[in-house]
């Protein structure tokens, strides 16, 4: 998978990173088949991504989509 050269350290939300992170969590999610709700994005404890409750594999885009929307409910 293409990786990225972006600075994510600053980062509080998933639609804020580098298309291609999106797409690595989205096919870690995928191959694991359990939802990934936190992201580490830094050094520190609180350098987390917190994508929420109720995360639902069936309704995520897949990495390989081009439209890296998703879904909860």
């Amino acid at each position: 998978m293409p990786g990225w050269s972006e600075d994510i350290s600053n980062v509080k939300t998933f639609d804020e990173l580098p298309v291609n992170a999106q797409r690595y969590v989205l096919r870690v999610q995928e191959l694991l088949g359990v939802p990934i709700r936190w992201i580490g994005v830094g050094p520190n404890r609180l350098d987390m991504i917190d994508r929420g409750e109720g995360w639902d594999l069936s309704t995520c885009k897949s990495a390989d989509d081009n439209d890296l929307t998703y879904s909860s409910y």
